[in-house]
């Protein structure tokens, strides 16, 4: 057969630089097969139509390191390992961890004994976003985005860096220490106890939900809230409800400029 014959017959008419459309998948070893078939940002529905739900296959994916051109990919196969595992799911930290989970449980470990500042830099963001249901436990500090536009289910944390539970529309948030700014941030519903401080701008545009602080917060705590409810067991800074619509904040004390009527609203 001529190489010409030859090459037709294999590429069936297609140019050599397109995959061919078969019947069968193309075999998927690391993330980087994955991301070549849908791309470095499909949806979690694009993903699970191509990974089958395999315990041996992703075990792999999940072993492969994503960086941070394929964290979204390995956040996704995150949780369909969990959603099939008969036992908890252990994970190193790293961003995106429970991606859109549904149901089972993941716990973060930071397998590398990483400690001070160095443990801070590994801080893994973006842990549970979008999830529905199921749990994330965070053995350590998480970084930014903490619980991110979840829905359901629920999210433990030892501590946590800016942005956690961030347009939340339901499900629970807990951080057993402190929180950093803007917790809480556009909430709608959802539970959220920080039973350490939180920084600045807590509850900042929260239109629903709760949030319960048993420690101090920062300024302008529930700056320009519309709803939901605020309750800090020590004390509140500067501004507190400020620019408030509606909603509730009740704390130990309030710094100065704080919304004079913040007991009458509710």
């Amino acid at each position: 057969m001529k190489l010409v014959r030859f090459m037709d017959a294999a590429y069936q008419g297609k140019t050599p630089g397109r995959k061919l459309k078969t019947g069968e998948r193309n075999l998927i070893f690391n993330l980087e097969d994955l991301a070549d078939q849908i791309g470095e940002k499909p949806s979690r529905a694009e993903v699970q139509s191509l990974v089958p739900r395999d315990k041996n296959q992703l075990e792999l994916l999940i072993s492969d390191q994503p960086g941070k051109k394929h964290a979204l990919l390995w956040g996704y196969i995150t949780s369909l390992a969990a959603e099939c595992a008969t036992a908890p799911l252990i994970l190193p930290f790293r961003d995106y961890a429970g991606l859109e989970l549904s149901l089972g449980t993941i716990i973060l470990q930071d397998t590398a004994g990483h400690s001070g500042s160095h443990a801070e830099s590994q801080a893994a963001s973006h842990v549970g976003e979008r999830m529905t249901g199921g749990k994330i436990v965070v053995q350590g500090r998480a970084g930014d985005y903490l619980g991110q536009e979840m829905e359901g289910g629920g999210v433990i944390a030892s501590g946590c860096r800016d942005y956690a539970f961030r347009n939340m529309r339901g499900g629970y948030g807990v951080v057993r220490g402190d929180a950093g700014k803007f917790a809480g941030l556009g909430n709608c519903c959802g539970r959220i106890a920080v039973l350490g401080s939180c920084k600045e701008r807590a509850g900042w545009l929260m239109s629903g939900g709760s949030l319960h602080v048993r420690g101090d917060c920062g300024e302008y705590l529930g700056i320009l809230m519309s709803g939901g409810r605020i309750t800090v067991k020590g004390k509140a800074g500067r501004r507190a409800g400020w620019r408030m619509k509606g909603g509730s904040i009740k704390a130990a004390s309030y710094g100065p400029e704080s919304a004079e009527d913040l007991l009458e609203l509710g």
